[in-house]
């Protein structure tokens, strides 16, 4: 058994269970019982809390932690540093991690990918809008929960923005499939790029089901992630989009200059795909090309530079026929073998040869001024016009009433401003002096996406805000008591869930300010008689709940109370009290933690709670488990022993306790029952 599991650190959070362990640190679920809530404890292990290292990266994680406040981003509660293991007390998030989820589909499909893909990203952005970049993006620090939403945490190598970089050796080993490039060199700077290209790793590992790079020990894995070209997404997956392939690959480029330079540049890419999937954005194709080198200009002369926008279909499929015509003719003479010299029939000397070359470039010179006065006509002259203004012209209208100009539709976009069919946007500009018979390039309004409204009831307000920005809607905020949902989480919305909206609607959140109760503060009656303590507890406006316990105090005197002063309670609220007792101090061989249920906990009733050792009663309390979710019963006695739990005179387990080795064990479980 865990040496902390039962312990109560600073008088207020008790230590439940260990639900992780990790290379410097463990994991427990616990209870804040001034907050009444449920909360994360990172504590440091034994072998570490001596280690500088492990400390600087400790105190590291919770200065990141404290610094950001953000719906994705896990909470920090407390930092207790001052003691010999120190310990980080945050926000508990229900849920499995995004590496587990991998595991378990295989292969996100491409929506869920790109969803959790803004999400995380979003996070990122907060972090590193507050000059903090996490050095450690991989899915399992990322924790998805039942509603789909994520929360990133371990922030133990984050660094500020003005912190000096640190090498490999300063991070987790076990990291290394995520880490960027220049991570892996350890030289260079490493800054907001480098979350972006493990956010890539993670979107390449989402859409195909594997890694990037894989090799028999991790410093192999680093060597690739300099050297190596990872395959493209849709080479392992070809059912992935366009559009997010090419913000996969984007993301993962070797040069940190050709990424994503911010986080608000990515984000914009992944809502534009899912605003729309069969977008195009044109950076497979054009990184293919400048890894090749010497293809790299004439992709730029087919391709008239990558556009932002346009679906596969408008371009006639990525690269074109012609284009994969030219790939497959131009690889076809780099595989095959070279020619055969011809023997030769004359002799050919060097004067004819450079004549020959010399009349060739005249004659190609010629062809080529000949053919660029034909197309350009430099000597005709062009009558110039002001670019006409389009925007917020009907496309059909802008279209008959400007025969001088060419107008094209480059994209048809969601547009909450601009009703269907009308443009929105144009380039070149109106006003600009132009020749006439140029194409003006236009965006046209579909008009505003129709949306279903998500269920946001008893959810984080903040999350909701973020879900509701994500998909375009506005919202504004209103307040209003509930007797059953917490303060700070939502009551309702108009519209409510499944109601049709559309983007840029507002949305009314209502948040939860509490029950509306008056609330009074806890009375510390600590060490009081349990007479005085009832009264003063009566004359502001709470209750007593008492149990006794044997004690080395005086008896009748309060040896402890929950909740703690200076906690503040409603008004009708319970304070339960234990008191000493008269009867004599056991000595405690074993203490045996009792758990209580769920529909114990939310049944709001008390309950007597009596434990027997082979037969003999050993303890009776009177327990409310809204409030207190385990109880700990110190029994005494030798060798192997029966305890049976009792619940209201009821059998509720039965546990075989070994004395000698301070272990147990349960022999039956009726707890289903209550």
């Amino acid at each position: 058994m865990d040496n902390f599991v039962g312990k109560m650190l600073e008088g207020r959070y008790l230590v439940e269970e260990l639900i992780g362990v990790g290379g410097m640190a463990n994991v427990y679920r616990g209870y804040d019982t001034v907050e009444r809530r449920t909360v994360a404890i990172k504590m440091l292990r034994d072998e570490c809390a001596g280690n500088e290292e492990y400390l600087r990266r400790f105190r590291n994680e919770s200065k990141a932690i404290y610094s950001l406040n953000h719906p994705n981003i896990v909470k920090l509660y407390d930092v207790l540093l001052d003691r010999r293991n120190p310990v980080i007390v945050m926000e508990y998030v229900e849920g499995s991690t995004l590496k587990d989820y991998i595991s378990q589909r295989g292969v996100v499909s491409p929506s869920v990918a790109a969803s959790l893909a803004i999400q995380l990203v979003l996070a990122l952005r907060h972090a590193h809008d507050n000059g903090i970049v996490h050095r450690d993006v991989k899915p399992q620090n990322i924790i998805i929960k039942d509603d789909g939403s994520i929360k990133v945490m371990d922030f133990g190598i984050a660094q500020f923005s003005t912190s000096h970089t640190r090498t490999m050796t300063d991070r987790a080993i076990g990291s290394v499939h995520y880490i960027s490039p220049e991570q892996a060199r350890g030289e260079g700077e490493v800054d907001q790029r480098t979350d972006l290209y493990s956010t890539g790793v993670i979107l390449f590992e989402m859409l195909t089901g594997r890694l990037p790079f894989e090799a028999d020990s991790p410093v192999g894995v680093a060597i690739k992630q300099i050297e190596a070209r990872a395959l493209r997404p849709q080479e392992i997956n070809p059912a992935i989009p366009d559009g997010l392939e090419d913000i996969t690959v984007k993301a993962m480029c070797k040069d940190p200059d050709r990424r994503y330079q911010t986080a608000g540049e990515m984000l914009r890419d992944l809502e534009q795909f899912i605003q729309n999937p069969n977008v195009y954005f044109g950076y497979t194709e054009l990184e293919t090309a400048m890894e090749r080198g010497s293809d790299v200009q004439r992709f730029l002369d087919d391709n008239s530079a990558p556009p932002r926008r346009g679906s596969r279909e408008e371009r006639g499929g990525r690269g074109g026929k012609n284009a994969a015509s030219r790939r497959r003719h131009q690889e076809e003479e780099e595989d095959s073998p070279p020619p055969r010299k011809k023997k030769k029939r004359r002799r050919i000397t060097y004067l004819t040869v450079l004549f020959g070359i010399t009349c060739a470039f005249v004659v190609g010179t010629l062809i080529f001024i000949g053919m660029m006065l034909h197309i350009n006509k430099p000597f005709e002259k062009v009558p110039e016009d002001d670019c006409p203004q389009l925007v917020g012209q009907d496309l059909e209208t802008a279209q008959k009433s400007n025969k001088k100009f060419v107008i094209e539709v480059e994209s048809q976009e969601f547009n909450n401003q601009y009703p269907t069919g009308v443009i929105f946007e144009q380039t070149p500009t109106s006003g600009k002096r132009v020749k006439e018979g140029i194409t003006i390039k236009v965006k046209v309004s579909t008009g505003n996406q129709e949306l279903t409204m998500p269920d946001c009831i008893d959810q984080e307000a903040a999350l909701v805000y973020a879900k509701l920005t994500g998909m375009g809607l506005d919202y504004v905020v209103s307040e209003e008591t509930s007797p059953t949902i917490k303060e700070g989480n939502v009551t309702q919305t108009i519209p409510g869930m499944n109601e049709k909206v559309y983007s840029g609607d507002v949305v009314t959140v209502f948040v939860s300010t509490g029950t509306g109760k008056a609330k009074v503060a806890v009375p510390d009656v600590m060490t009081w008689d349990i007479s005085i303590a009832q009264d003063t507890l009566a004359a502001a406006g709470l209750k007593a709940s008492i149990k006794y316990e044997a004690s080395t105090m005086d008896p009748g005197m309060v040896i402890n109370q929950n909740p703690k002063s200076p906690a503040r309670l409603d008004v009708g609220s319970t304070v339960y009290l234990t008191v000493a007792s008269d009867d004599v101090v056991p000595t405690a061989d074993y203490k045996l933690r009792v758990f209580f249920t769920e529909k114990m906990q939310s049944s709001g009733e008390t309950y007597q709670i009596s434990v027997t050792v082979d037969g003999s009663n050993a303890y009776t309390a009177i327990i409310d488990p809204a409030e207190q979710r385990a109880v700990t019963v110190p029994l005494s006695g030798e060798g192997l022993s029966v305890a049976d739990v009792y619940v209201d005179g009821h059998l509720y387990q039965s546990i075989r306790i070994n004395f000698e080795e301070g272990t147990s064990s349960i022999m039956a479980d009726n707890s289903g029952e209550f």
